[in-house]
Protein backbone atom coordinates (compact mmCIF):
# COMPACT_ATOMS: atom_id res chain seq x y z
CA UNK A 1 0.00 0.00 0.00
CA UNK A 2 1.56 3.53 -1.55
CA UNK A 3 1.39 5.96 1.31
CA UNK A 4 -1.53 8.46 1.87
CA UNK A 5 -0.85 11.68 2.03
CA UNK A 6 -4.03 13.52 1.41
CA UNK A 7 -7.84 13.56 2.19
CA UNK A 8 -8.85 13.33 -1.54
CA UNK A 9 -6.33 10.08 -1.72
CA UNK A 10 -7.74 9.01 1.88
CA UNK A 11 -11.18 9.54 -0.26
CA UNK A 12 -9.88 7.13 -3.06
CA UNK A 13 -8.71 4.78 -1.07
CA UNK A 14 -11.86 4.13 1.14
CA UNK A 15 -14.05 3.67 -2.27
CA UNK A 16 -11.43 1.11 -3.63
CA UNK A 17 -12.06 -0.58 -0.20
CA UNK A 18 -15.56 -0.91 -1.03
CA UNK A 19 -16.22 -1.25 2.77
CA UNK A 20 -19.25 0.48 4.15
CA UNK A 21 -19.37 1.01 7.80
CA UNK A 22 -22.10 1.56 10.06
CA UNK A 23 -22.58 5.46 11.38
CA UNK A 24 -24.51 6.30 14.39
CA UNK A 25 -24.50 10.19 14.74
CA UNK A 26 -26.14 11.71 17.61
CA UNK A 27 -28.82 14.76 17.16
CA UNK A 28 -26.77 16.01 13.87
CA UNK A 29 -29.67 18.44 13.16
CA UNK A 30 -27.04 21.35 12.22
CA UNK A 31 -26.53 21.55 8.55
CA UNK A 32 -22.94 21.09 8.52
CA UNK A 33 -23.28 18.09 9.98
CA UNK A 34 -25.68 16.51 8.07
CA UNK A 35 -24.35 17.29 4.85
CA UNK A 36 -21.00 15.25 5.59
CA UNK A 37 -23.21 12.86 6.51
CA UNK A 38 -24.34 12.63 3.10
CA UNK A 39 -21.57 13.07 1.00
CA UNK A 40 -19.86 10.25 2.99
CA UNK A 41 -23.11 8.11 1.93
CA UNK A 42 -22.70 9.47 -1.37
CA UNK A 43 -19.58 8.34 -2.10
CA UNK A 44 -20.18 4.67 -0.66
CA UNK A 45 -18.27 4.96 3.07
CA UNK A 46 -21.01 4.42 5.18
CA UNK A 47 -25.16 3.55 6.37
CA UNK A 48 -26.46 6.23 8.63
CA UNK A 49 -28.78 5.95 11.78
CA UNK A 50 -29.72 9.15 13.46
CA UNK A 51 -30.71 9.41 16.99
CA UNK A 52 -32.52 12.68 17.91
CA UNK A 53 -35.45 14.86 18.50
CA UNK A 54 -37.64 14.01 15.53
CA UNK A 55 -38.81 18.04 15.69
CA UNK A 56 -35.01 19.17 14.98
CA UNK A 57 -34.75 17.12 11.90
CA UNK A 58 -36.54 17.93 8.39
CA UNK A 59 -37.64 14.73 7.89
CA UNK A 60 -38.00 14.87 4.21
CA UNK A 61 -34.28 14.98 3.82
CA UNK A 62 -33.77 12.13 6.44
CA UNK A 63 -36.68 9.94 4.22
CA UNK A 64 -34.99 10.74 0.62
CA UNK A 65 -31.62 9.92 2.17
CA UNK A 66 -32.24 6.78 3.23
CA UNK A 67 -31.56 7.27 6.47
CA UNK A 68 -32.88 5.52 9.47
CA UNK A 69 -33.79 7.51 12.70
CA UNK A 70 -35.06 7.07 16.31
CA UNK A 71 -36.62 9.54 17.86
CA UNK A 72 -35.13 10.76 21.34
CA UNK A 73 -36.83 13.97 23.72
CA UNK A 74 -33.19 14.80 24.83
CA UNK A 75 -29.37 14.47 24.58
CA UNK A 76 -29.05 12.25 27.47
CA UNK A 77 -31.29 9.13 26.08
CA UNK A 78 -29.83 9.79 22.91
CA UNK A 79 -26.28 9.59 23.77
CA UNK A 80 -27.08 6.51 25.44
CA UNK A 81 -29.12 4.78 23.20
CA UNK A 82 -26.46 5.43 20.26
CA UNK A 83 -23.36 4.07 22.74
CA UNK A 84 -25.84 1.40 23.45
CA UNK A 85 -25.54 0.77 19.65
CA UNK A 86 -22.05 0.39 18.92
CA UNK A 87 -21.66 -1.59 22.12
CA UNK A 88 -24.22 -4.05 20.98
CA UNK A 89 -22.24 -4.49 17.33
CA UNK A 90 -25.83 -2.69 15.97
CA UNK A 91 -23.03 0.41 14.54
CA UNK A 92 -19.90 0.38 13.48
CA UNK A 93 -18.86 4.34 14.83
CA UNK A 94 -20.23 7.28 16.38
CA UNK A 95 -20.51 10.88 15.66
CA UNK A 96 -21.34 13.86 17.92
CA UNK A 97 -23.97 16.00 16.02
CA UNK A 98 -25.28 19.17 17.90
CA UNK A 99 -24.81 17.62 21.50
CA UNK A 100 -22.65 18.74 24.75
CA UNK A 101 -19.73 16.95 24.42
CA UNK A 102 -19.91 16.00 28.03
CA UNK A 103 -23.47 14.14 27.60
CA UNK A 104 -21.83 11.67 25.25
CA UNK A 105 -18.78 11.40 27.09
CA UNK A 106 -20.86 10.53 30.44
CA UNK A 107 -22.68 7.50 28.13
CA UNK A 108 -19.16 6.73 26.35
CA UNK A 109 -17.66 6.31 29.46
CA UNK A 110 -20.31 4.87 31.57
CA UNK A 111 -18.92 1.69 33.28
CA UNK A 112 -21.75 -0.61 32.39
CA UNK A 113 -22.45 -0.60 28.40
CA UNK A 114 -19.55 2.08 27.47
CA UNK A 115 -17.22 2.17 25.10
CA UNK A 116 -13.62 2.76 27.40
CA UNK A 117 -11.65 -0.74 28.26
CA UNK A 118 -10.59 -0.43 32.15
CA UNK A 119 -7.29 1.27 31.94
CA UNK A 120 -7.46 2.94 28.70
CA UNK A 121 -6.08 6.56 27.92
CA UNK A 122 -8.96 8.68 26.13
CA UNK A 123 -7.13 11.04 23.26
CA UNK A 124 -7.56 12.88 20.33
CA UNK A 125 -5.36 12.65 17.30
CA UNK A 126 -6.16 15.36 14.00
CA UNK A 127 -5.02 14.30 10.52
CA UNK A 128 -3.76 17.94 8.93
CA UNK A 129 -3.30 18.89 5.62
CA UNK A 130 -1.89 22.17 3.72
CA UNK A 131 -1.19 23.74 0.93
CA UNK A 132 2.53 24.06 2.39
CA UNK A 133 3.83 20.49 3.15
CA UNK A 134 4.17 17.59 1.06
CA UNK A 135 2.06 15.03 2.84
CA UNK A 136 -0.31 14.84 5.94
CA UNK A 137 0.68 15.41 9.46
CA UNK A 138 -0.59 13.67 12.48
CA UNK A 139 -0.89 15.97 15.20
CA UNK A 140 -1.57 15.10 19.23
CA UNK A 141 -3.74 16.30 21.27
CA UNK A 142 -5.40 19.28 20.39
CA UNK A 143 -8.69 18.01 22.37
CA UNK A 144 -8.76 15.80 25.21
CA UNK A 145 -5.76 15.79 27.80
CA UNK A 146 -4.90 19.49 28.86
CA UNK A 147 -1.42 18.54 30.49
CA UNK A 148 -0.41 15.05 29.68
CA UNK A 149 1.45 12.32 32.25
CA UNK A 150 4.04 10.30 30.59
CA UNK A 151 1.38 7.70 30.85
CA UNK A 152 -0.51 9.36 28.85
CA UNK A 153 1.99 10.79 26.08
CA UNK A 154 3.00 7.05 25.11
CA UNK A 155 -0.59 6.33 24.69
CA UNK A 156 -1.14 9.36 22.87
CA UNK A 157 2.21 8.50 20.79
CA UNK A 158 1.03 4.96 19.99
CA UNK A 159 -2.30 6.32 19.09
CA UNK A 160 -0.35 8.61 16.63
CA UNK A 161 1.96 6.11 15.06
CA UNK A 162 -1.75 3.30 14.99
CA UNK A 163 -3.06 6.05 12.19
CA UNK A 164 -0.34 6.92 10.38
CA UNK A 165 0.33 2.76 9.64
CA UNK A 166 -3.09 2.45 8.69
CA UNK A 167 -2.08 5.37 6.36
CA UNK A 168 0.35 3.13 4.73
CA UNK A 169 3.57 5.43 6.22
CA UNK A 170 6.01 2.59 7.59
CA UNK A 171 8.25 4.32 9.63
CA UNK A 172 6.79 7.34 11.11
CA UNK A 173 8.74 10.47 12.04
CA UNK A 174 7.90 11.73 15.29
CA UNK A 175 8.94 14.90 16.39
CA UNK A 176 8.61 16.04 20.00
CA UNK A 177 8.11 19.79 20.09
CA UNK A 178 9.06 23.00 22.17
CA UNK A 179 10.00 26.11 21.82
CA UNK A 180 13.35 25.33 21.27
CA UNK A 181 15.44 22.14 20.57
CA UNK A 182 17.57 22.78 23.86
CA UNK A 183 16.32 20.48 26.58
CA UNK A 184 15.42 21.94 29.93
CA UNK A 185 14.25 19.82 32.53
CA UNK A 186 13.39 22.37 34.88
CA UNK A 187 10.04 21.83 32.40
CA UNK A 188 8.33 18.56 33.23
CA UNK A 189 7.21 17.05 30.19
CA UNK A 190 11.03 17.57 28.98
CA UNK A 191 11.67 14.91 31.71
CA UNK A 192 8.84 12.76 29.66
CA UNK A 193 10.46 13.78 26.38
CA UNK A 194 13.61 12.12 27.88
CA UNK A 195 12.14 8.81 29.14
CA UNK A 196 9.92 8.46 26.02
CA UNK A 197 13.77 9.11 23.63
CA UNK A 198 15.77 6.50 26.06
CA UNK A 199 12.27 3.65 25.62
CA UNK A 200 12.29 4.45 21.57
CA UNK A 201 15.72 3.80 21.78
CA UNK A 202 14.72 0.29 23.76
CA UNK A 203 12.49 -0.47 20.41
CA UNK A 204 9.11 0.05 22.23
CA UNK A 205 7.40 1.97 19.47
CA UNK A 206 8.48 -0.58 16.93
CA UNK A 207 9.74 1.12 13.71
CA UNK A 208 9.98 4.82 14.29
CA UNK A 209 12.25 7.56 14.10
CA UNK A 210 11.94 9.96 17.07
CA UNK A 211 13.49 13.09 18.15
CA UNK A 212 13.38 15.98 20.22
CA UNK A 213 13.25 18.56 21.89
CA UNK A 214 12.19 20.26 18.64
CA UNK A 215 11.22 23.84 17.18
CA UNK A 216 8.62 23.27 14.76
CA UNK A 217 10.89 24.97 11.98
CA UNK A 218 13.19 22.08 12.44
CA UNK A 219 10.11 19.49 12.85
CA UNK A 220 8.27 20.64 9.22
CA UNK A 221 11.01 22.81 6.93
CA UNK A 222 14.11 20.83 5.70
CA UNK A 223 15.86 24.60 4.88
CA UNK A 224 15.58 26.01 8.26
CA UNK A 225 17.40 22.94 9.61
CA UNK A 226 20.05 23.35 7.39
CA UNK A 227 20.30 27.14 8.28
CA UNK A 228 20.33 26.42 11.89
CA UNK A 229 22.82 23.73 11.94
CA UNK A 230 20.85 21.19 14.21
CA UNK A 231 21.45 17.31 13.56
CA UNK A 232 18.16 15.53 13.70
CA UNK A 233 17.08 12.38 11.78
CA UNK A 234 13.38 13.81 11.43
CA UNK A 235 15.33 16.57 8.90
CA UNK A 236 12.36 18.59 8.49
CA UNK A 237 10.00 15.94 7.35
CA UNK A 238 7.77 15.28 10.10
CA UNK A 239 4.89 12.73 10.17
CA UNK A 240 3.64 13.35 13.74
CA UNK A 241 3.74 16.21 15.76
CA UNK A 242 3.61 15.60 19.69
CA UNK A 243 3.01 18.89 21.86
CA UNK A 244 3.75 19.99 25.40
CA UNK A 245 0.02 20.57 26.24
CA UNK A 246 -3.06 20.79 24.76
CA UNK A 247 -2.87 24.64 24.34
CA UNK A 248 0.02 24.37 22.06
CA UNK A 249 -1.45 21.97 20.13
CA UNK A 250 -4.89 23.24 20.03
CA UNK A 251 -3.47 26.84 19.06
CA UNK A 252 -1.29 25.10 16.48
CA UNK A 253 -4.72 23.12 15.13
CA UNK A 254 -6.47 26.17 15.04
CA UNK A 255 -4.29 28.18 13.36
CA UNK A 256 -3.44 26.08 10.27
CA UNK A 257 -7.25 26.48 9.87
CA UNK A 258 -7.90 29.90 10.53
CA UNK A 259 -4.25 31.28 8.24
CA UNK A 260 -3.10 27.89 6.52
CA UNK A 261 -6.54 26.98 5.13
CA UNK A 262 -5.67 23.14 6.00
CA UNK A 263 -8.10 20.72 5.74
CA UNK A 264 -8.48 18.63 9.26
CA UNK A 265 -9.70 15.66 9.80
CA UNK A 266 -9.45 13.70 13.84
CA UNK A 267 -11.19 11.66 16.23
CA UNK A 268 -11.30 10.36 19.28
CA UNK A 269 -8.81 6.99 20.53
CA UNK A 270 -9.09 4.43 23.68
CA UNK A 271 -12.37 3.72 23.07
CA UNK A 272 -13.27 0.16 21.61
CA UNK A 273 -14.62 1.64 18.32
CA UNK A 274 -13.98 4.86 16.91
CA UNK A 275 -15.68 8.22 18.30
CA UNK A 276 -16.08 11.31 15.82
CA UNK A 277 -16.17 14.16 18.37
CA UNK A 278 -16.49 16.67 16.05
CA UNK A 279 -17.19 20.69 17.22
CA UNK A 280 -20.60 22.23 16.76
CA UNK A 281 -18.36 25.56 14.55
CA UNK A 282 -15.95 22.83 12.41
CA UNK A 283 -17.36 22.91 8.68
CA UNK A 284 -18.53 20.86 5.99
CA UNK A 285 -15.14 19.15 5.12
CA UNK A 286 -13.49 18.88 8.93
CA UNK A 287 -16.84 16.67 9.60
CA UNK A 288 -16.54 14.51 6.41
CA UNK A 289 -13.05 14.16 6.78
CA UNK A 290 -13.45 13.03 10.48
CA UNK A 291 -15.87 10.82 9.55
CA UNK A 292 -13.96 9.53 6.09
CA UNK A 293 -10.66 8.79 9.00
CA UNK A 294 -13.06 6.74 11.45
CA UNK A 295 -13.75 4.78 8.53
CA UNK A 296 -9.81 3.87 7.38
CA UNK A 297 -9.29 3.44 11.58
Amino acid sequence: MLAIKSFSELTEHLQQLRSIKRLVAVNPSDDHSLEAIKRAMDMGFITTHIIGNIHDFNMDFIEENNISFTHCDNQTDASTWAVKMVKSGNADMIMKGLVNTDVLLHAILNKEYGLVPYGNVISFVAAVETPHYQKLMFITDPAVIPSPNLRQRIAMINYAIDTAKKFGITQPKIALLHGTEKMNHKLNFMTDYQTILDKAQEGAFGEVVIDGPLDLFLAVNPELGKIKKIDTPIKGDADILVFPDLDAANIFYKSMITFAHAQIGGMTFGTEKPVILTSRSDSIETKFNSIALACLI
